[in-house]
């Protein structure tokens, strides 16, 4: 299943392993709406800055409940 959203990066908890940047980010929707999404090894970013309004392309891998983000981009 994928996904696109957009809002704005309200919390971080991103870890660094050499090049890699694995986590967790909040995310608050235009409806008013919290999300937690994960960031993967995997993910291609622009910006992972809080405050910055984001777009996010998500995928559900298997049956994990937690939505993993493919792509974040500076929302336009």
């Amino acid at each position: 299943m994928s996904l696109e959203i957009q809002g704005t990066i309200i919390s971080s908890n991103i870890s660094e392993m050499g090049k890699m940047r694995y986590g967790y980010l909040g995310i608050e929707t235009d409806e008013k709406e919290h999300l937690k999404i994960k960031v993967t090894a995997f993910t291609k970013y622009d910006t992972l800055d809080l405050g910055e309004k984001v777009t996010i392309e998500l995928e559900s891998i298997g049956t994990e409940k937690v939505m993993n983000a493919k792509k974040i981009t500076l929302a336009k």
